[in-house]
């Protein structure tokens, strides 16, 4: 198989981009024919026969295009929620840079293609550019627990009952990030992986969680919500398993982001369509388990893709419950810009449908450095050093290839 590199790429461990079952596919794309970008300046269509700029719902705009006939890649970052939220915004003088809020590369059907993973993985070269990034974060434990009790304030006041909290890690930046991607995976296989390039930085991310799945009018959601790692030793593992599985309070967090997104879903699907097909399933990964739930609906007659965000973002598993009012709470604790963590990585079909995952162990490298998120809901009953225990943990397929780099 000869493969050039790739300027953007896709992996799916099975079950998750590709509708491949339990096999696993890679996706990949070359230049694209058209890209979209989003941002404060307005939407900009760069194509070969020259730029526009348009002012209409950039959403519309992408709908419409992947249905002239593209298969559309790219993100919608989190703080795209002032569109979807009125009255919330993130706040300026934050920690990193703005990037644009929406980004969409176009292809047509020469452009990209999918193959079974392993012969990508074998056509692609295995590169090593010396020391690897270790990252440095940017909230240590006393700060994080200092904001875990302002969050618990807000929980004995009445208003919210969950809030998700993060911390950023910025890593050097990485000399050859598609050989990093891929060792990334290699430490955690999971069913969103993505790697797309864009001019001046790279998107990188390892996630695991799908937000949205748009298949004809059948739309489905899995949130995450519940983490305990693994255990080298196959009893301890299985108990580990069986713990998260039964755990009252990460039950009750996961069933609060269960109700969250069927009251997002009842917005646009028909009435008494919604249904729980799967309620705390646990699912082994690499590093940790992971306790996910299915939520089902059927989209009403006319829905199109910016009504369904509007009334969908940002996913509830990286929020909090009710949505307003912990998205004011994270802005108003967190120093730092979220930027596509914690939005959207998103893959359109010309036919209309759609599978976007939550962009959770997702980074973003630039010349500036690499910068990754990891967070965790916070409760009544949450521990401050579990908590921050569970961010390490979320980190450590990250930060294990970094420190196999520098061996």
């Amino acid at each position: 198989m000869k493969l050039d590199r790739p300027k953007s790429l896709l992996i799916d461990s099975g079950g998750g981009w590709f509708d491949s079952g339990s096999s696993a596919t890679a996706g990949i794309f070359g230049d694209p024919a058209v890209t979209l970008c989003f941002s404060s300046d307005g939407t900009k269509v760069v194509s070969r026969s020259g730029e526009k700029t348009f002012s209409e719902d950039p959403l519309g705009l992408v709908e419409k295009l992947a249905a002239e006939g593209y298969t559309a890649l790219g993100y919608i970052s989190y703080d795209y929620l002032s569109y979807t939220t009125p009255g919330v915004a993130t706040s300026d003088a934050k920690q990193g840079e703005m990037l644009p809020f929406l980004f969409f590369h176009f292809y047509e059907k020469d452009d990209f293609y999918t193959a079974p993973l392993e012969e990508v993985l074998s056509a692609l070269p295995q590169e090593r550019t010396g020391p690897g990034p270790l990252p440095r974060s940017n909230i240590e434990m006393e700060e994080y627990a200092r904001k875990i009790s302002a969050i618990k304030e807000h929980i004995a006041a009445g208003d919210v009952y969950q809030v998700n909290l993060s911390r950023k890690f910025r890593f050097e930046p990485l000399g050859e990030p598609l050989s990093w991607f891929l060792d990334f995976y290699r430490a955690q296989p999971v069913p969103f992986a993505a790697f797309i390039g864009f001019p001046g930085f790279e998107l990188v991310s390892g996630s695991m969680e799908l937000f949205l799945k748009k298949r004809g009018d059948s739309i489905t959601t899995r949130p995450i919500k519940g983490t305990v790692r693994r255990d080298s030793d196959p009893r301890r593992d299985r108990q580990l398993a069986e713990t998260l599985g039964n755990n009252p309070k990460e039950r009750a967090e996961n069933l609060m982001i269960v109700d969250l997104m069927r009251n997002d879903l009842g917005r646009i699907c028909g009435y008494g369509s919604i249904g729980v097909r799967e309620l705390f399933a646990v699912r082994p990964y690499s590093t940790l388990f992971q306790m996910e739930s299915e939520i089902e609906g059927r989209l009403r007659p006319g829905v199109g893709l910016s009504q369904i965000i509007a009334s969908t973002f940002p996913p509830g598993s990286v929020t909090g419950a009710p949505k307003r009012e912990a998205l004011r709470i994270i802005d108003s604790l967190e120093p730092h810009l979220r930027g596509p963590y914690c939005g959207a990585i998103c893959l359109f079909s010309p036919s209309g449908d759609f599978t976007m995952s939550v962009a959770i162990r997702t980074g973003v490298n630039s010349p500036e450095g690499a910068d990754f998120w990891f967070g965790g809901g916070i409760v009544w009953d949450s521990k401050a050093d579990e908590e921050y225990g569970e961010t390490e943990l979320k980190a450590k397929a990250l930060t294990s290839v970094a420190s196999r780099r520098m061996l």
